[in-house]
């Protein structure tokens, strides 16, 4: 199991070497959330977190799933998705998906596509028609949805436990937060932690992420 820790700009060198420090593999950078948004200053940010040594993952999260509207994502997926190691793509976003698959691989990166329910956790025929939509597209499927009860969890970590590739297994909440940690049994290979502040409701604190790994999963 990768732990990645979503960054915005603030603070942005200091934090990254804390990361690096604390133990965690992959830095997500939500361009989205970003102020300078030109893609030659993420191409920056980019070569900024490998020379420390971790991976990247490149997200430009549109407004429809809890992002904000970046004018040039295009841009910055074609010219700087090859530098990374993931580019993280909705699975709303059709039109986009193909190209960013196609410029990410260029670097020798993966895709992922994702799918975020901020109110409830769907059925598990929804789930399962996610997941496989995201497979089928040549992705990792990333599937964030609010969990409001610990059957929710079952539900989302047993239905994802189903279908026998790699995913990215997230039940936001308080409720949903040993999702976090669970998920690895179930097949799910990236988990997300915080820095100071959490971009997602329910993300655990990168050192105690890394602790319990350690002591779970040696």
């Amino acid at each position: 199991m990768l732990i990645a820790v979503p960054l915005t700009e603030r603070n942005f060198s200091e934090r990254v070497r804390e990361a690096k420090e604390k133990g965690a593999d992959l830095v997500e950078l939500r361009v989205d959330q970003f102020e300078r948004r030109d893609a030659e200053y993420v191409e920056e940010r980019v070569r900024e977190v490998k020379e420390v040594g971790l991976g990247v993952i490149l997200t430009v999260r549109s407004p429809e799933e809890g992002g904000r509207d970046v004018r040039n994502r295009r841009e910055i997926f074609e010219r700087v998705a090859p530098l990374c190691d993931y580019a993280d793509i909705e699975l709303s976003s059709r039109d986009m998906i193909i190209p960013v698959r196609n410029a990410v691989a260029r670097g020798g990166g993966k895709l992922i596509v994702s799918f975020h329910n901020f109110e409830l956790t769907p059925p598990n025929w929804v789930l399962r028609e996610v997941l496989r939509e995201g497979h089928r597209y040549g992705g990792i499927p990333k599937v964030a949805v609010r969990a409001n009860s610990y059957e929710d969890v079952a539900r989302l970590l047993c239905v994802g436990n189903q279908e026998k590739y790699e995913k990215i297994l997230i039940a936001m909440g308080d409720v949903g937060s040993i999702s976090r940690l669970a998920g690895y049994i179930f097949g799910s290979v990236i988990t997300y932690s915080s820095l100071g502040e959490s971009l997602a409701p329910g993300q655990l604190p990168l050192e105690d992420m890394v602790k319990l790994r350690e002591l779970f999963y040696k």
